[in-house]
């Protein structure tokens, strides 16, 4: 009798063991699924370790789960139109906010430590009756803080907003201040992080600060393009609220990214020509039907037919293009600080402070002597259409604005190569075989100025990128 008694009492033991690591499991299993949902993404694992070992340090920058969004949207305060859009990676969400109607006050220094309640001040004076026709529009939310960055990630100016409630989206009293203004945005996508914080507590900006980085590494680990020089944040709840929801946001750039199917495409097909035997397979790359056009502009070019294997042939027609000098004192900055004076010249740095969209690819020129050792390189950008005839002047004396003549060029694609990939031995490989290829059918070219063209970022998702040489033919010589 004692066995029994002993034995029921070891598998009553058991059962309870089992029946709390259930309920632990089913627990931690429901916490999951309730902060995934309250997210909207799934969350980096090293994240949530930084979250760890940062907590035990610090308290104030402890994470805390976020007010979902579906208990705010739609809810007592309107919110703008916007749709999920699919993701891959972690980390971050994707969402495209509708074309809409906001009211909107630039954030002024002069204000010092109270600039931001002053302008929010202004903004809900606004939409609680301080408008021509004193009507009570009612308070929206997100409240959408943009900042602008420089070339060192200073921040270069500031403006806050609110939507305006969908009643007054068409239609809507004008403003009895010159210090606020009504702006149509358009639809934007845009990539996000969502936390929360402590009641009757102001988020700290090294919380700020920490979720921008994590939501930046988020967006690079994932391969994605974003402008990193406005930074955006969203505030769905007042502080007093015991639930509240923040937001950082980086506006998406090609984020139909996500539309390319690479199935889509023969190797052939993405490469633009058959590729010869003697060659070893090659990564597939991205097919220039995927990218220019739907990614960016690209410079207006003709494929021309050919009946060789192992390269393109392509007619790059006449065009401007912003360009700068690769200075061997840079040493092995030269790229990044070429690519920089280059960005900065379409991102305001002209005469006429335009913002002028990028285009693709990013071209490179090196011309070599007879030992085939560098003696001069530089990087170009295509200027977009609306800018081909009178394009802004350069403010930058090591930028210049060139006007190339129709040019034939003869190309190798390549597709992917990691992040880690000895990028030059690439190169020097791909040139070697395209001289081959071009050798053997007979082709005249240029070998003594290599040019590539790289359409992708290299290192991540589908990939794009060209070694060319151009053509030696009499009446197409480039500039």
């Amino acid at each position: 009798q004692h066995y029994y008694i002993t034995n029921n009492l070891r598998e009553m033991k058991l059962c309870l063991i089992l029946l709390l690591a259930a309920i632990v499991l089913v627990t931690a299993g429901k916490k999951k699924s309730e902060s995934r949902a309250a997210l909207g993404y799934k969350e980096c694992p090293e994240h949530k370790e930084n979250y760890k070992n940062v907590a035990k340090k610090n308290k104030k920058m402890k994470w805390m789960k976020p007010k979902a969004l579906s208990d705010i949207c739609p809810g007592e305060h309107g919110c703008p139109a916007h749709e999920v859009l699919p993701s891959t990676g972690c980390g971050f969400a994707v969402r495209e906010i509708g074309a809409g109607n906001w009211i909107s006050t630039l954030v002024l220094d002069s204000e010092g430590d109270s600039k931001y309640e002053e302008a929010y001040k202004r903004l809900a004076f606004y939409l609680t009756g301080g408008n021509e026709d004193g009507t009570d529009m009612g308070l929206t939310v997100p409240l959408i803080v943009q900042t602008g960055l420089d070339e060192n990630f200073e921040p270069v100016g500031s403006s806050m907003a609110l939507y305006l409630p969908a009643e007054y989206q068409k239609t809507h009293p004008a403003p009895t201040g010159e210090d606020v203004e009504i702006e149509e945005w358009d639809d934007i996508v845009v990539y996000y992080r969502a936390f929360g914080y402590s009641k009757g507590k102001e988020v700290p900006e090294e919380i700020w600060d920490r979720e921008f980085i994590n939501l930046g590494e988020s967006l690079t680990d994932s391969g994605l393009e974003y402008y990193w020089w406005k930074v955006i944040t969203g505030s769905y709840s007042h502080q007093s609220e015991a639930e509240q929801r923040h937001e950082v946001m980086y506006i998406a750039r090609r984020h139909d990214y996500y539309d390319y199917n690479g199935d889509d495409f023969s190797l052939a097909e993405a490469q633009g020509y058959e590729e010869c035997e003697g060659f070893p397979e090659t990564a597939k790359p991205k097919a220039t039907e995927g990218i220019c056009g739907s990614d960016a502009e690209c410079p207006d070019v003709e494929e021309v037919e050919n009946e060789n294997c192992g390269f393109g042939v392509r007619k790059i027609k006449a065009g401007k293009w912003v360009s700068t000098e690769m200075l061997e004192e840079d040493g092995e900055q030269k790229w990044v600080n070429a690519f920089i004076r280059l960005f900065a010249y379409i991102y305001g740095e002209n005469d006429e402070e335009a913002e002028i969209p990028m285009t693709i690819p990013v071209l490179t020129k090196t011309y070599m002597n007879r030992d085939f050792e560098n003696t001069y390189s530089s990087m170009h950008f295509y200027l977009p259409s609306e800018y081909q005839d009178n394009p802004p002047t350069p403010t930058n004396e090591l930028v210049e604005i060139e006007e190339w003549i129709d040019t034939k060029t003869y190309y190798r694609a390549i597709g992917d190569y990691g992040a880690d990939a000895d990028v030059m031995a690439i190169w020097k490989k791909e040139f070697k075989d395209l001289g081959k290829a071009l050798s053997d059918a007979g082709e005249s070219f240029y070998p003594y100025m290599a040019v590539t063209a790289t359409f992708t970022r290299p290192g991540f998702g589908d990939q794009r990128h060209e070694a060319i040489f151009v053509s030696q033919d009499a009446d197409e010589e480039s500039e």
